[in-house]
C-alpha cells in the first residue's frame, strides 16, 4: 500500500458508529454459529440486495459463508471454473482428456450481507 503525502492534515470522510460496529460483530458471530452445524447441507440463501443462491454450505469462517454451487450456462459468465467445459471435446479421448472435476464453483458470501438462509 502506498501513501501520498500532500502536506495537508487528514480529513476523515466517513467513520462507522461504534454501536453499529458492535452490532455487526454480533450479527457475524450469530450467523457463524447458526451455519456451522449445517456444513454440507443444501440451502437457499437470500442476500440483503435480494439475490437468491442455492447450493451446499462448503464452509464458514468468521467473515464468509462459502456456498458450493453448480454452474449453469446462464451463470457461466459470472462464475469462473477453469475445469468447466461448456462444449464437448472434438472426439472421444480428444486432445483434452475428460476432467475429473465437475462444474461446481465456490461462492463466498459476506456474513453480514445475508438476509435469510433456509434448508432445502
Amino acid at each position: 500500500m502506498s501513501t501520498y503525502y500532500t502536506g495537508q492534515p487528514e480529513t476523515v470522510i466517513y467513520q462507522a458508529d461504534p454501536a453499529v460496529i458492535q452490532h455487526l460483530h454480533g450479527v457475524r458471530e450469530s450467523l457463524h454459529h447458526s451455519c456451522k452445524p449445517y456444513l454440507n447441507h443444501k440451502v437457499k440463501v437470500q442476500t440483503v440486495e435480494g439475490q437468491v443462491h442455492e447450493g451446499v454450505i462448503a464452509g464458514v469462517d468468521n467473515k464468509h459463508l462459502y456456498l458450493s454451487m453448480k454452474v449453469t450456462t446462464e451463470m457461466a459468465r459470472g462464475y469462473y471454473n477453469p475445469y468447466y467445459k461448456p462444449y464437448p471435446t472434438p472426439y472421444p479421448g480428444g486432445p483434452y482428456p475428460g476432467s475429473p472435476y465437475n462444474n461446481n464453483v465456490i461462492l463466498p458470501l459476506v456474513l453480514f450481507e445475508l438476509l435469510a438462509i433456509s434448508l432445502i
